[in-house]
């Protein structure tokens, strides 16, 4: 299978990176199809048409989804299987963040962030690992710099994202023999609506903790940058991509401190991160 002639199945592309990798797919003609899960059906009929304008022998799928609702990931891939007859390529890309620290967050929102982050991207790919092995496809799994640091506030983020890193590692031994390519993606902060909204979706009477806030230009990487280095792994693969380099290593070279370091680590994380600060407004607004 020619990289012109794939399905690319991309979650999450609605918005931001999700919608930037399906034009740049789009743009390079990287795919026959494509195959667009997200919840809002609207945006996804706006990017489906302007992608048919861009290229209009594209075949474009879309499927509105809550990823979070126990059978979406297995209607997602028999949809995606019966109307196109199968998925070359699987972006693993739809995330939630919650923007509280841990003990403000409702358990309901906790466990739509788990179901969404963790349990979607193996459960779509186990319903999809067929037609992957049949045509040798590439899983690509978007995963997240900050797993390196322990922090509050991205406590349950943080952990979906190494289980996904964990996960991902085994799936990529396990499918290597089938001719199956399974790549992390590692990105730094991204500017993108994720991170503009991040704080807005804090519930009444909890405050948003001061490390979601936008980060500053320097530290956040161009969304288009960040969606071509995505694409570039249909054609040359990488076991792990880490997007943007200055903010990931120095997360790594700080989680490695912690690690050596704990009561070093544990003080630098709550000072710095404004942990106690953002503990003291929430017990305030109780």
């Amino acid at each position: 299978m020619t990289t012109a002639g794939r399905v690319v199945l991309i979650t999450g592309a609605s918005a931001g990176l999700g919608a930037t990798i399906a034009r740049e797919v789009v743009r390079r003609g990287r795919a026959r199809a494509l195959v667009l899960v997200a919840r809002r059906a609207d945006r996804l009929d706006a990017l489906a048409a302007e992608l048919r304008r861009d290229s209009p022998a594209l075949e474009v799928l879309t499927i509105p989804a809550d990823l979070s609702e126990p059978d979406a990931c297995a209607r997602v891939a028999v949809e995606a299987v019966e109307r196109l007859g199968g998925v070359d390529v699987l972006v693993n890309n739809a995330g939630l963040g919650l923007p509280t620290l841990f003990a403000d967050a409702p358990a309901e929102d906790i466990a739509r962030q788990i179901a969404v982050n963790f349990q979607a991207p193996i459960l779509l790919t186990r319903h999809l690992v067929a037609s992957l092995t049949s045509r040798r496809g590439t899983v690509i799994n978007v995963g997240s710099a900050i797993t390196c640091v322990a922090n509050s506030a991205l406590g349950v983020y943080g952990a979906t994202k190494a289980g996904l890193a964990y996960w991902n590692d085994a799936i990529r031994r396990e499918l290597a023999r089938d001719g199956v390519t399974v790549c992390l993606v590692e990105p730094g902060p991204i500017r993108t609506e994720f991170s503009e909204a991040f704080g807005k979706l804090a519930r009444e009477g909890a405050s948003a903790h001061p490390v979601v806030e936008t980060p500053s230009p320097w530290m956040t990487a161009d969304v288009e940058d960040v969606a071509r280095r995505v694409v570039d792994l249909l054609d040359r693969p990488r076991r792990r991509l880490s997007v943007l380099r200055r903010m990931v290593w120095p997360f790594r070279i700080l989680g490695a401190a912690a690690w050596a370091f704990p009561a070093l680590g544990d003080w630098f994380v709550t000072r710095v991160f404004g942990v106690d600060q953002a503990s003291g407004r929430a017990r305030e607004a109780r």
